[in-house]
C-alpha cells in the first residue's frame, strides 16, 4: 500500500471510530499506562467539532481533570500513543505523537461538549476542566483485510479456501509523517 493511500484510509477510520486506547508512560513507576478514551475525531458522533479539529494533521483533543495522574505523566514525558481497532474489520491504525496542556482558555471553551458535564459540573470553566492536545507524527495503518478475523469471516461465509492462500497476514504499512507523505502536514503552533 502506497503511503498516501495509507494515509488516506488511516484518516477515514480515524474518523468513524468510537474508542481510542491511549497510552503514556507512568509518572509514578515509569511503565506504560493505558486508558480509554471516547474518540473526538469521530465525525458523525462529534460533528460540531469537525470544523474545530485538524484531522488531515491527525490531531485530537482529550478532557481531563486536572487533578489526574496522567495529566502529570503526561508532563513529565509527553510521548504519546493512541491506537484504533475495530473488531468488525481487523482495522488497526496506531499514531505516535506528543500530547500538550492546551492553555488557551478561549480553545477550552470552543472544543466543550455537553456530555463532559458529568465530569465537569461547572462546563467550559470548570477549574478542575483541561484539555489535552495530541499531534501525530508518525502512524501505522493496517485495512485488515489479511486478519484473522477475515480469514474467520470467510470461513463462516462458506469461502474456507481463502485461508491457506493468504500470504501475507498482517502487511501493515508504517508512515513517518514527516517524509512519506509527499504533501507536507504542516503542524499548527496553538
Amino acid at each position: 500500500m502506497q503511503p498516501k493511500t495509507a494515509y488516506n484510509k488511516a484518516l477515514q477510520f480515524i474518523q468513524r471510530a468510537s474508542w481510542v486506547l491511549c497510552t503514556a508512560i507512568s509518572s509514578t513507576d515509569g511503565w506504560p499506562d493505558h486508558s480509554y478514551r471516547t474518540n473526538f475525531a469521530n465525525i458523525k458522533k462529534y460533528p460540531s467539532l469537525a470544523k474545530k479539529i485538524d484531522y488531515k494533521k491527525l490531531e485530537n483533543y482529550f478532557p481531563i481533570n486536572k487533578y489526574s495522574t496522567r495529566l502529570k505523566s503526561i508532563s513529565n514525558s509527553p510521548k504519546v500513543t493512541l491506537y484504533f481497532y475495530d473488531i468488525t474489520t481487523g482495522e488497526i491504525c496506531q499514531l505516535k505523537g506528543k500530547m500538550r496542556v492546551v492553555k488557551s482558555a478561549k480553545k477550552r471553551i470552543e472544543l466543550w461538549q455537553d456530555e463532559w458535564e458529568r465530569q465537569f459540573p461547572d462546563g467550559p470553566t470548570d477549574e478542575d476542566y483541561m484539555l489535552l492536545h495530541f499531534q501525530a507524527t508518525w502512524l501505522q495503518y493496517y485495512d485488515g483485510s489479511d486478519s484473522y478475523w477475515g480469514l474467520l469471516k470467510d470461513a463462516v461465509a462458506g469461502k474456507p479456501d481463502n485461508l491457506p492462500q493468504k500470504k501475507n497476514m498482517w502487511p501493515a504499512r508504517n508512515i513517518n509523517l514527516r517524509t512519506d507523505i509527499k504533501k507536507k502536514l504542516k503542524t499548527k503552533k496553538k
